[in-house]
């Protein structure tokens, strides 16, 4: 029988076992693929571009980890915003990969809530683990801390399955969806108030 999935916090000290977590949970993801279209090099790169930027999650209390059996499983990033989004630092390149990362910035900045709330920034689980609970008990850890702090919930799902899953646990859709250029993905804004 498996043990019921647990939450906590990620701690600075296991930074590299979650960058392997996360490479492994977001390497078939609608963005990340469109992002990193050649599967060859998808998985160096996404474990390059998390081992860089979990750190900071880590350090704020933001970002969460789904637990099954003393193995980590899933993933996600709940940031505090005030308003809108202050742009990261992007790489000023011309390559493809600098252009798309930089579009998709772009195109959800825009789209960001100028009201304060918690921004589910990203969210996955092992493939292997998915349709087991694990995002579930993400979310619902996530939206107690939301309530906790009086703070709405705000998201972009980027496929159908994980739109469902927010509907579910009571987001509705906030505008139109976000078309990402060059043939990308569509990502659809969600907002919970809580």
């Amino acid at each position: 029988m498996t043990a019921p999935t647990t939450t906590r916090l990620a701690t600075t000290s296991e930074l590299e076992e979650v960058a392997a977590l996360c490479t492994a949970a977001f390497a078939d993801e609608a963005v990340i693929a469109w992002v990193l279209p050649n599967p060859g090099t998808r998985i160096q790169q996404l474990h390059s571009m998390f081992g860089s930027s979990l750190g900071g999650a880590a350090d704020a209390g933001a970002l969460m980890l789904a637990v099954a059996d003393g193995e980590r499983i899933g993933a996600s990033i709940w940031l505090p915003r005030t308003g809108r989004a202050q742009p990261m630092e992007l790489s000023a390149g011309s390559d493809p990969t600098s252009l798309r990362l930089r579009a998709v910035q772009k195109a959800t900045d825009t789209r960001c809530p100028e009201s304060a709330h918690l921004y589910l920034q990203s969210m996955a689980v092992l493939p292997e683990r998915r349709g087991r609970g694990a995002g579930s008990a993400m979310l619902t850890s996530g939206l107690a801390r939301a309530k906790e702090r009086g703070l709405p919930v705000y998201l972009e799902a980027s496929t159908r399955d994980n739109r469902a899953l927010y509907a579910r646990h009571g987001f509705r859709d906030h505008g139109e969806p976000i078309h990402l250029s060059d043939d990308g993905p569509s990502l659809q804004p969600m907002w919970l108030d809580i």
